[in-house]
């Protein structure tokens, strides 16, 4: 009996290698794609609050919220909604509940390639891809995108509650399950912020809208949201409890070797993928600009 011939995966290695592996990966499903490059490929894939290093941004997430406001409230005014100014938060550096995603893959690649800030210790990169089932792919004006949104402005204790309220009302059938969880005090609390907003929201809250992830088309009103082709996948209460729900964001890894990162960054900038496109604001160009001609 003839053996079977068997042939090892090559992992890619050029940005040629990357253009077809990604290219192989996007003639699969229908669902829309995104793409999300880190230069350390031992990061959770996971919004920056719930990273293990911000845990006490986290239980703080409504103060802080607050704090950036207040002492830059003109930053914010144009800002509509909750989702808005979540965006306005990221893009000025405050880690959210939103993972910066792009709906380029050789723009999450240039991220991959980035040496990191510990040169000396150079890490594997990783471009991260997710499939988005329709049912999770909302729009920046959607109520799913703004109960989830506004849950930045309940406190630690009051995100607790809505979980174990959720866990409380399980077995109930789902009419009776929505009804009394939408009349418990904690979500009445989120109504109001939602309404605030919102005038003619509806308290139809389901439990598990809470805390499953969706994909949001943002606002392109973003200069840099523009240049990166750019959107975000949403968390609500905490991404890393082991729930089951339908239609769940499925990921794919593409690793990017450490040593493979400097040509491949280089081969990007000959595309035009460049710090300078994908960070078209004028202080970074005033940056680039006195790097070029500071001595060497």
């Amino acid at each position: 009996m003839a053996k079977k011939s068997t042939k090892k995966s090559v992992p890619p290695r050029t940005l040629t290698d990357f253009i077809q592996a990604f290219a192989n990966y996007l003639s699969g499903s229908k669902y829309l794609k995104c793409f999300r490059g880190q230069h350390d490929a031992s990061w959770p894939i996971v919004a920056g609050i719930f990273r293990p290093t911000f845990k006490e941004l986290l239980e703080n997430e409504k103060r802080a919220v607050r704090d950036l406001i207040s002492v830059h409230p003109s930053e914010f005014a144009p800002d509509e909604t909750m989702f808005d100014k979540l965006v306005r938060m990221q893009h000025f550096g405050l880690p959210t509940r939103l993972l910066d995603v792009s709906r380029n893959a050789l723009v999450a690649l240039y991220f991959a390639t980035d040496p990191g800030p510990h040169r000396s210790k150079p890490t594997d990169g990783m471009v991260t891809a997710f499939a988005i089932p329709p049912e999770r792919e909302k729009y920046f004006d959607s109520d799913s995108v703004s109960c989830i949104a506004n849950l930045a402005n309940m406190t630690s204790q009051e995100k607790d509650a809505i979980y174990q309220l959720k866990e409380l009302l399980i077995e109930l059938p789902e009419e009776e399950q929505i009804a009394r969880f939408n009349d418990d005090d904690v979500i009445k609390r989120l109504h109001q912020f939602i309404r605030s907003e919102k005038p003619y929201f509806q308290p139809i809250i389901r439990p598990i809208d809470l805390l499953q992830p969706y994909y949001v088309h943002p606002k392109m009103s973003n200069r840099r949201i523009l240049a990166q082709s750019g959107a975000f996948i949403l968390y609500g209460i905490d991404p890393f409890k082991d729930l089951f729900f339908p239609y769940k964001i499925e990921e794919t890894s593409f690793i990017v070797p450490q040593r493979a990162k400097e040509p491949i960054r280089k081969a990007l900038a000959n595309l035009g993928i460049n710090e300078s496109t994908l960070f078209p604001e004028i202080d970074k160009a005033a940056a680039r600009i006195k790097n070029q001609y500071k001595k060497k």
